[in-house]
């Protein structure tokens, strides 16, 4: 009786079949029995148990047995049964072997707990082989020498990497020498050219044509809206006659433009209507009706263009 217990329990460890309790099961199965040398083979870890089991997982480090060769292992992977009642804990190993040989993977061992009972059990896989072997030579054929590397041509998307590459070294080379000339030369790297100056004529214009667009006295702003433009008269006047009008009185700029020749009273008595008007707001606070303020900036432009002076022509004034 003993000789057949013991030849069942060895019937048992070679069948593979795990040694657990009987409320946990694990395993460990392997992909094949056999593989090639140098070839990859799948261990599944499996552990299932009830769904409060506490697991402590089996760690391995890069060899399982001395020539099996770990290269890769998965996450654990948890689910559960539809009634949430089984748990199953799964992990895949990536193995290889460059011996030849048959191999016994011995009995892993699962740590866990059921609770809330504490106590730590332990169930153990089955035992499992591989066999490992090589591919069959047949000697009787002529060993033939070793073929060379093949000979393929080189495409353009292979040489473009380094024709780009020779593009930039030839621009950036051409970008010094540029560099080092402009630097020699003691010439700016940037010439901005500048822009045309504007004649004071068109400079006044173009600021009350802006002074227009802004519609300072349409909102209120009554008094900025003269005092900006008798500025821009008064710009005009000195840079175009050369009467220092910006620090001169009403009356004083009068006077001054009566001297320039070949202005007629019509002319002065525009500008003279336009800066008094000016003066009764900024001094007077004087609020003049929407019609005289437009008729200010329309007075101002007339004055302008009936005194424009054509370009290199100085004015002329009485000695």
């Amino acid at each position: 009786m003993r000789s057949i217990h013991i030849i069942g329990i060895a019937l048992l460890l070679l069948t593979g079949k795990p040694l657990f309790p009987q409320d946990v099961r694990v395993t460990a199965r392997l992909d094949t029995g056999a593989m090639l040398i140098g070839d990859h083979v799948g261990l599944k870890l499996q552990f299932n148990g009830p769904a409060g089991s506490q697991v402590l997982w089996p760690v391995f480090n890069d060899t399982i047995l001395q020539n099996i060769i770990i290269i890769g292992r998965s996450k654990i992977d948890s689910s559960f049964s539809k009634n949430k009642k089984d748990l199953t804990l799964t992990q895949e190993l990536n193995l290889t072997c460059f011996d030849t040989g048959v191999y016994t993977f011995p009995q892993i061992p699962f740590r866990y707990r059921l609770l809330p009972d504490t106590s730590v059990k332990t169930a153990s896989t089955g035992l499992s082989m591989l066999m490992v072997h090589t591919v069959k030579v047949d000697t009787t054929n002529v060993i033939k020498p070793i073929k060379g590397p093949l000979k393929i041509p080189i495409t353009f998307l292979e040489m473009l990497p380094y024709i780009l590459l020779a593009l930039a070294l030839i621009a950036l080379t051409l970008i010094l020498i540029w560099y080092i000339q402009k630097r020699k030369k003691n010439e700016p790297l940037i010439q901005i050219r500048p822009k045309g100056k504007l004649q004071p004529h068109e400079k006044a214009l173009r600021d009350l044509e802006k002074l227009r667009i802004r519609k300072l006295w349409q909102e209120g702003h009554i008094k900025e809206y003269h005092s900006e433009l008798t500025d821009i008269l008064r710009t005009y006047i000195e840079e175009g006659f050369g009467i220092p009008a910006m620090e001169s009185t009403t009356f004083e700029i009068i006077e001054k433009l009566k001297q320039v020749n070949d202005f007629t009273e019509p002319v002065i008595e525009k500008v003279k209507q336009i800066l008094q008007l000016a003066d009764m707001v900024k001094f007077a606070k004087r609020i003049p009706l929407p019609q005289d303020n437009e008729n200010a900036l329309n007075s101002g432009i007339e004055f302008i263009r009936e005194t424009t002076i054509p370009v290199n022509e100085k004015p002329r004034t009485e000695v």
